[in-house]
């Protein structure tokens, strides 16, 4: 129980405008949050368990390799010694190696015969349980790339991997440049000799034991790795690199670019010690003999090879911070991912999750708690609005397929779910399990059974809830307080579940329910859900203004939020809440409003207008404390659009499929009270074909708002075309745009609009029009979005830039 009474500043913004978010495509987001930048079509799977590991251990890799006049030849020239001991005894073995050539192969310095059919070596053997050999490989030819992501690349001075491949099965990509078992489960030790030409620089993992000048305008630089890693973590970087060197607190760190980057280089990491501390104070001591990372011209992400991490050049491009949560993302990697491994790739989120919410420790350590909450309140909106849509379905987080192995519900709602388990457990008990858990299985392959077994040591609550059904199980929950009044001296509070995309009546969470008073005295119990609707006593010892479930946000259910505390005339956008122009007129000193935005059906059970659909997408609660003499202006937004724009993107597609002239906006004072449509409010509509519009509120009310449509065939019967079939060219434009209409018929109007939704041009289409060139002299510069009217149909749009 806690007490605060306080008048917080500083409230901060919503961080992008609406003509910013407009050009904040998910690709960049990607880019943001996570390493490996998903493609759409990847190929079927097979489960990631190799069965050889249970005859044959690795113990190391010896890789002699020269890569000479590479930038003409783009080949190896290679020898592999694996030193394995033999668990069981076996008649042959198998290796991995992808269209090589392999000229030898040796077994304790004898050669045997052996086939190779491209990614399999078959080598006959005789051999003993108990038993140790040698095997080694020759072989030459160009290194593969990954139809997608991954892959060994040549480009200009550069040669380096990327140890996963997005369309390979399984995901392991070390068999592209040496032979192995390539699993996420066998590790190994790594010895590497890369001979390169005079004036270029090899990187390997671990640390440099020696460089061999061999008279011949080529050296041998020989790197040590004695901590085991997977297959996919072993990486070679080679280039004219320049090395930027430093200690944090002991711990190596080893920076390489060429010479023009250095000074980018420098400045673009320097907080890179404070990262370090964070991840070191948090999750336990380093484990790797230093901390690497090496500049590379690749531009979709980077590579986490443990202690040679492959780092894009474009993200220390002027020396900015802008791309750092990408480098607090590969070094939590040094222990979410390579300290500990996922044992399967239908576990990755226990490698990516926990390294994209790892960017957020990073902000967190670095700029503050409100640019962690910003910034998980960001990640959460984007998850709940695009992360089915993107990935093709609706995902659990563990038990992914192989095409979504590193698709958003890994990311994403990966980190969603650590910093939900954080909130549930509490701080102390969080991190102190994540501490154990690094120490425990260090160097080993984890399940996320593993991860909620020995969690469940350091929370007080049953957590096996948390992980069956949020990480387990597609979809999210979601709460909303059905009603709160005074019974006695205590107060009962009921809460409802009304989950997204399931029927789970999820248990076991661990949440707090908040009091405030009208001076802003706050007042919190935690609760424990376990029920579909469940009624919580609360001793509150003042009278609460509002009731707030999860205030602080700590658990990541289907609502996103805002709140503010704001002055008279004070004006504000409100981006998770959903409200735009939030206008106060008061007398008050100031007042508190929150507006929480649920992402999830709004609730007819008590009733509502006759013929209105409601929204299944999403509805408002408003709340908060001022008094009666307080007048509160916002402003919401309906977009019926399918898009990747997060303004507009996939809000309330499922209601207005073929125009918007029948929709409404619903309101009721509480979550037990009938629907009515709202009072004291505007509809913007614009254009009646373009989906999108405003719905203006000059007089916003505590209470619950929805939208709805009063005739249904509007919202479900007619199915229009998802992608628009016309094109719009130059983009930018200046003077005239052309509209290629292709093949679609009877096409009526060609519209262009505002960024608010307001017809600034239509153009009248004779039919059979298969190609229109409109004159767009007379608008001003700024984004707009041209659609295509076709039997009297609602349409999809294409935005263009007028410069």
């Amino acid at each position: 129980m806690k007490y605060i009474r306080t008048k917080i500043e500083n409230y901060f913004m919503r961080v992008f405008s609406i003509l910013i978010s407009l050009f904040f495509s998910l690709s960049l987001l990607a880019q943001s949050f996570c390493q490996h930048m998903r493609m759409e079509e990847q190929l079927a799977t097979t489960n990631s368990i190799d069965l050889r590991t249970d005859t044959f251990d690795i113990l190391s890799y010896t890789i002699k390799a020269a890569f000479l006049n590479y930038q003409t030849d783009q080949k190896i020239d290679a020898s592999t010694v694996l030193d394995i001991d033999v668990l069981e005894t076996a008649t042959s073995i198998s290796l991995d190696l992808l269209e090589l050539n392999v000229s030898e192969v040796k077994i304790d310095g004898a050669t045997v015969s052996f086939t190779y059919n491209s990614p399999k070596i078959h080598i006959p053997v005789s051999v003993l349980r108990g038993q140790n050999i040698k095997v080694e490989i020759s072989y030459s030819g160009t290194p593969q790339s990954d139809a997608q992501w991954g892959g060994f690349y040549f480009r200009n001075e550069y040669a380096y991997n990327l140890g996963v491949g997005f369309a390979a099965d399984p995901h392991n990509f070390g068999r592209v440049w040496f032979p192995c078992f390539d699993n996420f489960v066998d590790r190994a030790e790594y010895y590497m000799n890369v001979t390169v030409d005079s004036g270029y620089r090899a990187y390997g993992n671990g640390y440099l034991t020696e460089v061999v000048y061999n008279g011949n305008s080529t050296q041998t630089f020989k790197w040590t790795m004695d901590e085991p890693i997977p297959t996919y973590l072993a990486a070679v970087a080679i280039a004219p690199y320049e090395e930027v060197k430093f200690d944090v607190d002991g711990i190596p760190v080893l920076l390489t670019a060429v010479e023009a980057d250095t000074a980018n280089l420098r400045r673009s990491f320097r907080n890179i010690p404070s990262c370090i501390r964070s991840f070191e104070s948090l999750y336990g001591d380093h484990t790797f003999d230093r901390i690497g990372f090496n500049i590379v011209p690749f531009n979709a992400g980077a590579m986490e090879h443990a202690t040679n991490i492959a780092y894009p050049r474009y993200a220390i491009a002027g020396g900015g911070l802008d791309f750092e949560t990408l480098y607090a993302h590969e070094l939590a990697h040094h222990w979410w991912g390579n300290t500990i491994t996922c044992r399967t790739q239908e576990d990755m989120w226990l490698n990516e999750g926990w390294a994209s919410y790892s960017e957020n420790i990073f902000l967190e350590e670095v700029y503050g708690r409100a640019k962690y909450d910003e910034e998980v309140e960001a990640n959460h909106r984007q998850v709940l609005q695009f992360a089915h849509v993107q990935d093709g379905e609706i995902l659990p987080v563990s038990g992914v397929s192989h095409s979504n192995t590193y698709g958003r519900h890994v990311y994403n709602k990966g980190g969603d779910m650590v910093h939900t388990l954080r909130g549930m457990m509490g701080d102390d008990k969080f991190f102190e399990a994540c501490k154990s858990f690094q120490a425990k299985f260090r160097f080993k392959d984890v399940s996320t059974d593993d991860m909620k077994n020995h969690f469940q040591d350091y929370s007080s609550f049953d957590i096996s809830g948390f992980f069956d059904q949020w990480v387990k199980t597609a979809g999210f929950p979601h709460f909303d307080i059905l009603r709160a009044r005074k019974e006695g001296d205590s107060y009962s509070v009921t809460i409802k579940q009304t989950p997204r995309f399931n029927e789970e009546v999820y248990k076991g969470i661990v949440v707090t329910l908040s009091a405030f008073g009208s001076d802003f005295t706050r007042f919190d119990q935690q609760i424990v859900i376990n029920e579909s609707e469940q009624v919580f006593l609360v001793d509150c010892p003042f009278e609460p203004e509002f009731w707030s479930f999860d205030f602080d946000d700590l658990i990541s259910d289907a609502v996103t939020t805002d709140w503010a505390l704001l002055e008279n005339e004070e004006e504000i956008d409100m981006e998770h809440g959903m409200l735009n122009n939030v206008k106060v007129t008061t007398s008050q000193d100031s007042i508190l409003l929150r507006v929480d935005h649920h992402w999830a059906p709004a609730d007819g059970t008590y009733g509502g207008p006759v013929g209105a659909q409601l929204s299944r997408q999403r509805y408002w609660t408003i709340d908060g404390v001022w008094d009666e003499n307080t007048e509160i202006a916002a402003e919401l937004m309906y977009s019926g659009l399918i898009t990747n724009s997060p303004t507009f993107g996939y809000l309330d597609n499922e209601l207005i499929r073929i125009t918007e002239d029948s929709l409404v906006l619903l309101y009721r004072p509480h979550a037990k009270a009938p629907w009515a449509e709202a009072k004291d409010y505007t509809k913007d509509a614009g254009s009646l074909f373009d989906k999108r519009g405003t719905m203006e509120i000059s007089k916003l009310k505590k209470g619950q708002y929805t939208l709805a449509m009063y005739d249904a065939n509007l919202a479900s019967t007619l199915e229009l075309e998802v992608s628009p079939s016309f094109k719009v060219y130059p983009n930018p434009a200046s003077k005239e745009i052309t509209v290629e209409l292709g093949d679609r018929k009877s096409v009526d109007t060609i519209e262009i609009t505002d960024l608010t939704g307001r017809v600034v041009q239509t153009v009248e289409v004779k039919p059979n029009t298969k190609k229109e060139v409109v004159d767009i002299s007379k608008l001003t510069s700024g984004v707009y979005f041209v659609g295509v009217i076709s039997k009297g149909l609602a349409y999809d749009l294409q935005k263009i830039r007028v410069d």
